[in-house]
């Protein structure tokens, strides 16, 4: 079962990458070029064996503010598919070979948050984004936590919501293949942390199926200091990961 699922893993991503030259011959951010983006992301988590449903309350569209937990690279994917928006990557991503070419195409917002003289800027981008009525998905970890818990929020960039026209937080929460909850043990061997090389973790997920729940939460309204409205978004997420995280699921093969 391992090896079927690295060969299974490695021809999902031979069939993503498949699309990728006619993606990249696409205009960026048109509907044609997300649908085929939306093509790409379904098959790698099709491949990773990966299934997945979305819950609680509807995008809240253009102009949003996407503000999620982070565990996993998987969850581009994920919320690649559910939600239209660009996401605020770490700035070295801008340089890894294809995985960066395509984040550049996507539109992705890069940031590097140890550069304290330019967060400044790196809000203003943001913001620059969401007042054009472009959304915007935002991890403001700042980095993959093991799983166990939310990691406190980076609040600078939360400086550009007040060009949003919603700020909407939502959870991804992962499971077992069955729906039902990890063991912390395990869900901490998923993680993608920081240390820990990106292929060596495809392998690790590649040997075992996963479902996931993402589950979007009601807007805000985008009232109060960067602070505040963080503060907001972390509380939601908190309660709402805390409660469904130990909690069985149904699994609905969302891709």
């Amino acid at each position: 079962m391992r090896r079927f699922g690295r060969v299974r893993a490695a021809a999902g991503l031979i069939s993503g990458l498949s699309l990728a030259p006619v993606w990249l011959l696409m205009r960026p951010r048109t509907p044609r070029a997300r649908a085929r983006e939306r093509r790409f992301f379904a098959r790698i988590l099709q491949g990773f064996g990966v299934a997945f449903e979305r819950r609680g309350a509807e995008p809240a569209g253009a102009g949003t503010l996407y503000v999620a937990n982070h565990m996993s690279w998987l969850d581009i994917p994920l919320l690649g598919i559910v939600l239209e928006g660009d996401f605020v990557s770490r700035a070295d991503l801008h340089d890894w070979p294809i995985l960066g070419r395509l984040a550049r195409h996507r539109g992705t917002l890069f940031v590097a948050r140890e550069q304290r003289q330019e967060v400044r800027g790196q809000a203003d981008s943001l913001e620059a984004r969401l007042a054009e009525g472009g959304s915007v998905i935002l991890f403001p970890e700042g980095t993959t936590s093991g799983g166990s818990e939310v990691l406190p929020f980076r609040t600078s960039l939360f400086a550009a919501a007040r060009a949003a026209r919603a700020v909407q937080p939502l959870t991804i929460v992962y499971r077992g293949a069955d729906g039902e909850p990890l063991d912390p043990v395990l869900l901490d061997r998923i993680a993608w942390h920081g240390t820990q090389p990106l292929p060596a973790n495809a392998a690790m997920l590649a040997r075992h199926g996963l479902s996931v729940t993402v589950t979007l939460l009601p807007p805000l309204l985008p009232h109060g200091s960067r602070k505040e409205i963080a503060e907001q978004c972390r509380a939601a997420i908190v309660d709402e990961y805390e409660r469904a995280r130990r909690e069985p699921a149904g699994v609905a093969a969302g891709a």
